[in-house]
């Protein structure tokens, strides 16, 4: 089968749609399939098997649409819509990533909930995304790189909590921070990303005198990531803002880390049984679990044939099987 896939965002950028994006690729690769990427994300370096077409021209962009079978766009980009102009019998899938079309006062999203109506197939990554669309869709939950995020320490684990995302205000980190400060015992904190709010984060840190405590590294690749989380007792997913979904969250329990996140749309979905929920921006209620777990450091993980058996589902393969079973269909 021939893909074209159509998204804004790609690798070497780190989030949802970048990690769900790479992973499928590499699955529908693996499993005999021709993958070709149009992208508006400049590549540091080349994909292996993967062709890459940064911001084609017009001729270009119409052969690429031209050769495929497949039409697929991880959320709607009005870019990559041209060509279904040309030939609209092309099976054109969307997947919905995000809540960026739940706002009704916004003329390009009411433009492109229109449009999603003429594709073959809409997917939604979480049912709290499928019900905020209000347009048929089928759920498929977003996969984790299950050969790179695995538990390796069995052991002690010496460092209590981490963050991993953008720092970004929609993210929740400075929550966290806040949360921290009346902890009243000794704790460690890794902040692991980079974003527009990394200086104004640091400067919380310092005027709530914890800087001891807290540890900026900034940027990490998955494998140094995977090691990070190997070596924490919890991960916390502070999100102010609704997330379509929540991959993080898996690669945190795929490590062996406990998981406290926010009641937050497909967030809560993700963790399910496996984690402890707040409200958005509670400091409260976050300080509280914060507690919670460093006065129960030694309690033992989720039950791991439980865990082993929720991960199955969110496996590489197994999702872009469901993928593939659509795109057939359309082919």
């Amino acid at each position: 089968m021939q893909i074209l896939i159509f998204s804004t965002v790609f690798y070497p950028l780190r989030g949802g749609i970048e990690n769900l994006t790479l992973n499928l690729c590499t699955e529908f690769i693996e499993k005999g399939h021709q993958v070709k990427v149009i992208t508006y994300q400049k590549q540091v370096e080349p994909l292996k098997d993967i062709e890459v077409y940064y911001a084609p021209g017009f001729k270009k962009m119409l052969q690429l649409f031209l050769w495929c079978q497949v039409y697929y766009m991880p959320n709607i980009s009005l870019k990559g819509v041209w060509p279904l102009l040309l030939d609209p019998s092309k099976r054109w899938i969307i997947s919905q990533n995000d809540f960026s079309l739940t706002n009704k006062t916004n003329p390009l999203s009411l433009l492109k909930l229109f449009l999603i109506k003429f594709s073959y197939k809409n997917i939604s990554v979480s049912k709290s995304i499928a019900t905020s669309i209000r347009t048929k869709s089928e759920i498929i939950y977003n996969c984790y790189d299950d050969a790179v995020f695995t538990l390796k320490n069995t052991g002690e684990r010496k460092l209590n909590f981490v963050f991993i995302g953008r720092l970004v205000s929609q993210k929740g980190c400075d929550t966290l921070i806040k949360a921290c400060a009346n902890l009243q015992q000794p704790f460690t904190l890794t902040i692991v990303g980079d974003g527009p709010e990394l200086a104004s984060l640091q400067n919380l840190a310092n005027e709530l005198q914890l800087e001891d405590y807290i540890n900026f590294t900034g940027t990490k690749n998955s494998f140094e990531i995977a090691e990070i989380l190997n070596r924490h007792q919890v991960l916390v997913i502070p999100s102010n803002g609704k997330e379509g979904f929540g991959i993080v969250a898996l690669e945190g329990l795929a490590c062996g880390c406990r998981i406290i996140a926010t009641n937050s749309g497909g967030l809560a979905e993700t963790v399910g049984s496996f984690g402890k929920l707040f409200e958005p921006g509670n400091v409260q209620q976050l300080n509280l679990l914060l507690k919670e777990e460093l006065n129960h450091i030694d309690q033992p993980v989720y039950r791991p044939e439980e865990l082993a058996a929720y991960l199955s589902n969110y496996k590489k393969a197994v999702v872009a099987q469901k993928y593939l079973s659509i795109f057939g269909s359309a082919a």
